[in-house]
């Protein structure tokens, strides 16, 4: 594919002239004026010299030039130089996966991918997915979908295939530990879980993995089922607990904080700070509840702790969590691709966690990975935090 790369620099530069000639025309103070005309100098210059670059390499360059390439090197090189993290340029492909992660569904067989010496390896295995009923696991590397190799096929071919419309039977050959081996699986479209409830007595526990678009259904649900069962007490655990967007965490907290409480308060890049919601108080709980967190309970899930910690004396046990308060915003680009910046940082309405998380009231140290793989293997008796949590719902409940 050989077309031009499209920077623009003609239209660009008449756009920058046409600014400068309307904040003269309309008489802007000469700071403003001098500190555009800066920016225009140097946007020019940029401009300027990416259009020399192209020239020499089209006039001189002894071989191929991949247009597509070359343009998403250019996004990336553009979002990689801005010396954060957090900000990143996502492909087509990727934005895709982003938007239906964050949607809380799935198409294809189950799994989330990485790319490994050219083959897809699996990073994620969702629970109840055709993949985990097929024993595939994480760390496997998918070798051959239908007979053809994978790395032949390519990453993105390949991923594809995995995610083909419902109902599609693949015939995969994995590779783990060097040993290869041949599975089927279907295709389906799926609604993810993030929320499992559990009964220790008369007290109840709601799971939280994830905060995506239908936790917040999920969650009213788990709870209300809790309640109608008559439970005295609730442990909310939210370790190992993340999620891209404060929104699900923030509808949740609304019913569930006193009417008029502020839920969440965002503090822009110049240290303003704004409410970003207030509860309604609808659904308060009357029962003793504490929360579970661990060093990767992060964004939403350590406002979640946080909030209930600061307007319902919520105590949380186990360990500090992880700091991060970044609130991101999503900007799509015209070819399906686009980039994710942090634009403010969340904190509850008194307590800031970014950069020091949430500090336990009953802190927890525990010998053992705290992992999902890990205490899935454990019970009430032999997971220290969820033993100490309801010890700690116990004793309210009590006084």
């Amino acid at each position: 594919m050989n077309r031009k790369i499209p920077i623009g620099l003609t239209v660009a530069l008449m756009a920058i002239a046409a600014a400068i000639t309307f904040i003269v025309s309309t008489s802007y103070t000469m700071n403003i004026f001098n500190g555009l005309v800066a920016d225009v100098q140097q946007r020019a210059e940029m401009y300027q010299k990416l259009e020399q670059i192209d020239a020499y390499v089209r006039a001189y360059y002894d071989g191929t030039l991949d247009e597509d390439k070359l343009i998403e090197a250019l996004a990336n090189g553009y979002i990689s130089i801005l010396d954060d993290a957090d900000a990143r340029y996502m492909t087509a492909q990727q934005y895709a996966l982003y938007r239906e992660h964050l949607s809380g569904t799935h198409l294809g067989i189950g799994v989330y991918t990485s790319e490994d010496g050219g083959y897809p390896t699996v990073s994620e295995v969702i629970a109840n997915s055709p993949a985990s009923m097929a024993g595939i696991s994480v760390g496997d590397s998918i070798i051959e979908i239908n007979g053809k190799p994978a790395i032949d096929l390519g990453y993105a071919a390949a991923t594809d295939l995995l995610r083909s419309p419902s109902g599609t039977q693949l015939e995969l050959t994995l590779r783990s530990d060097g040993v290869d081996r041949k599975t089927a699986v279907s295709t389906v479209q799926m609604t993810i879980g993030t929320v499992s409830t559990s009964i220790y007595n008369n007290l109840g526990r709601i799971k939280i993995t994830e905060f995506n678009e239908k936790t917040y259904q999920q969650f009213m649900a788990a709870y209300s089922s809790l309640l109608s069962q008559g439970i005295s007490g609730l442990i909310i655990d939210l370790r190992n607990t993340g999620g891209e967007i404060f929104d699900p965490a923030v509808n949740i907290l609304g019913p569930m904080l006193p009417q008029g409480t502020d839920i969440a308060i965002s503090i822009g890049k110049d240290g303003a700070e704004s409410v970003y919601d207030t509860a309604l108080g609808t659904r308060v709980p009357n029962i003793p509840l504490c929360v579970l967190t661990n060093s990767r309970t992060s964004g939403p899930a350590e406002l979640f702790a946080a909030a209930l910690h600061d307007n319902l004396s919520a105590p949380t046990v186990g360990t500090t969590t992880a700091g991060d308060g970044s609130f991101f915003e999503t900007y799509p680009l015209y070819d399906g691709t686009a980039i994710i910046l942090p634009i403010s940082k969340m904190r509850s309405s008194v307590t800031a966690f970014d950069g020091t998380g949430v500090k336990p009231d009953y802190e927890v140290p525990v010998p053992y990975d705290d992992t999902e793989a890990e205490l899935s293997t454990l019970d009430e008796n032999t997971d220290l935090a969820l033993r100490r949590g309801i010890e700690v719902v116990t004793s309210q409940i009590s006084e």
